[in-house]
């Protein structure tokens, strides 16, 4: 592992960005529906684009289930570093995801429950894991 991962201000930097992670999954699922539909908007021509919600469904839970084995890695904690611990990691963000589209049923405007949206959000949170893989490989041997 390099050096300059063990400091105790990469841990906390991590840290930071896993919740920042959790509260864009969050701010980003709970923008109304409304938004998506004007014609003018950079939002409205991007999700125009074939499959482009599932995309970022999948690339906003990847990235959220990255940040956390990231963060683990660089902890002191050794549990953090098992296979039980990324487990429960995507059992999370699987479980935030479904969360997410339950919230959107009942409390954002213009949204609605979607399973296809359910099933990027646990393909997005899996393909973390083997890219992790590779980042590990890379950074932390």
């Amino acid at each position: 592992m390099h050096s300059w991962f063990i400091k105790p201000t990469f841990i906390m930097k991590s840290l930071v960005w896993v919740i920042s992670e959790i509260i864009l999954v969050f701010v980003l699922l709970s923008m109304p529906g409304g938004n998506f539909h004007d014609p003018n908007s950079l939002i409205a021509m991007i999700m125009s684009l074939p499959l482009a919600d599932k995309v970022i469904h999948m690339a906003l839970f990847g990235s959220l289930a990255l940040s956390f084995f990231v963060h683990y890695e660089v902890s002191s904690k050794h549990f953090l570093k098992s296979i039980r611990a990324k487990a429960y990691t995507l059992i999370f963000c699987i479980l935030y995801g479904i969360g997410m589209e339950y919230y959107q049923k009942y409390y954002v405007p213009s949204r609605s429950f979607e399973v296809a949206d359910m099933l990027a959000d646990a393909i997005g949170a899996i393909l973390a894991l083997p890219f992790f893989g590779i980042v590990r490989k890379r950074y932390f041997k």
